[in-house]
């Protein structure tokens, strides 16, 4: 019995945790390819009009320690079409070359526009086809996940464009370990006149409500090897009071206590060990199944499984120590 219970408690809580721990990795992964490490940088509005960024200050932002991307970018006034789209109008909007290197895009030999997967779906425009915009002269579409710089630009056409003194947005990309201190050089940085530039988080405000910098720690299942190790330990003091008659015999031939921890403890450890193993192997089995990772699996499995035995371990060896009556003792008792 008592291999049963250590086996499946530790499957139980280790298949549990590592399932939970495997979806919030994959939330994180989904909310960091959302735009989760990604500031949009606009003006400080004064008087009512927006102030702009200067656009040279965006650019050299991706030389900083810690940034993986910047651009700068200003919609354009009017809107454009695709010549093999009759009556189709995509609003248009300048960037900088460094949306190649934010989007993680290799840089086209020939000139190019960024469509975004929707657009490109929706218009049936395929990566590195030619183009022709407009009136424009023909460039070459290349196609890239554009939802992550926001709504207002998942659908339009992005166009690299030269130099200039000023911009409307700056896009910026860094890291968990980073966000904090290039939030601060930006809102610097970028300031126009004296007035600091406003650096707003991508996913502000968004459909992620979760922070998920914080969701491991806070999970629900972390400790669930207290709950597991606490339920061993119980079921192990109920099959000792039950066998307080052998206890009693014991010390009625003047075993100590020490010598009945040892005793106890050893009976522990032989019926523990073979159902910790069990346990594991059966959690790890169990997690798989249940879509959790293999890594997860191993590693949460592994954790809880050890936690919960180790503290149980630590109680076996408290109701061990406790005062035991002789044969005597256990007669008048009853």
């Amino acid at each position: 019995m008592v291999v049963a219970v250590v086996a499946w408690v530790c499957a139980g809580i280790g298949a549990a945790d590592a399932v939970d721990v495997s979806r919030a990795v994959r939330a994180e992964q989904a909310w960091i390819e959302a735009g989760a490490y990604v500031m949009r940088v606009q003006g400080a509005i004064r008087d009512d009009d927006r102030l702009p960024l200067p656009a040279a200050v965006c650019e050299q932002l991706s030389d900083v320690d810690g940034v993986s991307g910047a651009f700068w970018a200003t919609p354009r006034s009017d809107a454009s079409s695709f010549a093999h789209v009759p009556g189709g109008r995509f609003s248009m909007v300048d960037v900088s070359p460094g949306v190649w290197a934010f989007l993680d895009v290799d840089v086209p030999p020939v000139p190019a526009v960024v469509v975004s997967e929707g657009l490109a779906r929706r218009t049936g425009v395929a990566d590195g086809s030619p183009v022709r915009v407009g009136e424009s002269d023909v460039v070459t579409a290349r196609t890239s996940f554009v939802a992550v710089l926001g709504n207002d630009l998942d659908g339009a056409l992005l166009v690299p464009s030269g130099p200039r003194e000023r911009a409307d947005a700056c896009f910026i990309r860094t890291d968990a370990s980073h966000v904090e201190g290039v939030a601060e050089l930006a809102r610097a940085a970028l300031g126009w006149e004296g007035t600091d530039a406003v650096v707003s988080p991508r996913l502000h405000g968004d459909e992620f409500t979760v922070d998920f910098s914080r969701a491991h720690e806070e999970r629900e299942l972390r400790w669930a090897w207290v709950a597991g190790g606490a339920f061993m330990a119980v079921i192990w003091a109920l099959i000792l009071w039950f066998r307080r008659g052998q206890t009693a015999i014991y010390a009625t031939f003047g075993v100590t206590t020490a010598r009945r921890v040892v005793l106890r403890v050893a009976e522990w450890s032989v019926l523990a060990g073979p159902g910790l193993l069990a346990g594991w192997a059966l959690g790890c089995l169990v997690a798989l199944a249940l879509g959790a990772d293999a890594r997860s699996a191993l590693t949460q499995t592994s954790v809880q499984a050890m936690a919960a035995v180790s503290m149980a371990s630590a109680l076996v060896v408290l109701v061990s120590v406790r005062p035991a009556g002789t044969l005597i003792d256990q007669l008048k008792d009853r």
